[in-house]
């Protein structure tokens, strides 16, 4: 497809949304269908026009990265220039995550949601070796704040890291942590209870990368 003959051809209200689509793609965010009461218009647009979304981030180094099975699409840079850095708690909360995901994935059901609490997280990260001292309120908001900000989770506004509150882990998780990797990080949460570190690349973690040990 080509952008230079095919934009021109969109009324002016459609251009008007291809606009804020690719907005929001190159301000990093995933775009997903939203739910049955709050349907997302940015989703169903991309999904139309998703040759043609590509064909525009094409031209800075960008492509389209749509996955119908996931039910999701995202601006992905082709040289990994969006690669973000996590730090050894983040890190594990990802993967600690991930594991929770799978585990509800598992369950048939109409609504493939994968919801936790905090505490339930925290429990988690203890019952895999993490001393609690370690997992206090303000840290595990710092972290899974960061995750949202990546669109790795979902928060409610106003989110305090309070053991009772609700976060959604969100579908990204099994794009950029596959399940046929399960096993190996599963692996790695055993790893991160004996200090040992790993980065996020696009989310994906990667032993051969600079430590970051900030908690």
């Amino acid at each position: 497809m080509d952008f230079a003959t095919d934009f021109p051809r969109l009324e002016p209200a459609q251009q008007d949304r291809f606009r804020d689509v690719v907005t929001r793609l190159l301000s990093g965010h995933v775009l997903t269908p939203g739910t049955a009461m709050r349907p997302d218009a940015d989703w169903r647009f991309a999904e139309r026009h998703r040759e043609l979304i590509d064909a525009y981030l094409r031209l800075g180094g960008w492509r389209l990265e749509t996955d119908l099975g996931l039910r999701l699409c995202r601006a992905v840079h082709e040289s990994g220039e969006q690669r973000v850095r996590f730090d050894k708690l983040e890190s594990l909360v990802l993967c600690t995550l991930r594991l929770a995901y799978h585990e509800e994935m598992q369950h048939a059901s109409e609504d493939l949601r994968c919801e936790l609490t905090v505490g339930a997280l925290r429990e988690r990260l203890i019952q895999a070796g993490k001393p609690a001292a370690q997992l206090s309120r303000r840290a595990l908001e710092r972290a899974i704040r960061r995750l949202a900000r990546h669109s790795l989770v979902t928060i409610e506004r106003g989110f305090a890291g309070e053991d009772p509150e609700r976060f959604e882990v969100n579908s990204l998780v099994e794009k950029v942590l596959p399940p046929d990797r399960i096993a190996e990080i599963a692996e790695r949460v055993r790893a991160y209870t004996t200090s040992v570190t790993l980065v996020r690349d696009d989310a994906t973690p990667d032993d051969g990368a600079e430590e970051d040990d900030e908690e």
